[in-house]
């Protein structure tokens, strides 16, 4: 009767623990698609309090209702969500996602928080997030992008919507 108490409580407080997941919540931008509630995040990241010239961001997914934190396989980092440096300087990166290489972001500080910022039709915007339509029945193709985000002059919230 102990031990089964026992199993009961440490797998009471496993679950518990495993629900306590900490995820960082001052993302540069994230990634969601329609095939399910995971998604990528896109974080900053620092070396010495600096932007690091060679990785300025750092994308990992976020599954299972926010349980579970992983990095990107291989392919995924070379095929779609891996992060390309196009150029960089002090406090600011230039880059792009593996799979729309048109999308510039320029990753910098602004008001005291690290944004990824994209040009979208004459508008500066800072990116908050991008949204992937997945074509139906095998959800291997996009139908369409949807990119998130806030006009840097006007605060105004902005959508522009991006098909191949």
């Amino acid at each position: 009767m102990k031990q089964t108490i026992l199993c009961t409580l440490l797998c009471s407080l496993f679950c518990l623990a495993a629900k306590g997941v900490t995820i960082p919540r001052d993302h540069v931008f994230i990634f969601e698609r329609s095939t399910n509630s995971n998604y990528v995040c896109y974080d900053v990241n620092l070396e010495k309090g600096q932007l690091s010239q060679k990785e300025p961001l750092k994308a990992y997914w976020v599954l299972g209702g926010e349980t579970r934190i992983e990095n990107l396989t291989f392919l995924e980092r070379k095929v779609a969500f891996g992060v390309k440096v196009v150029s960089t300087k002090e406090s600011e990166a230039v880059v792009h996602l593996t799979a729309y290489k048109a999308l510039r972001i320029r990753v910098c500080k602004r008001e005291g928080k690290w944004v990824g910022i994209v040009n979208l039709n004459g508008h500066e915007i800072v990116l908050q997030k991008m949204f992937a339509q997945m074509k139906p029945p095998i959800n291997a193709k996009c139908e369409y992008v949807e990119i998130f985000g806030t006009d840097l002059k006007t605060g105004e919230k902005r959508k522009e919507r991006i098909t191949q």
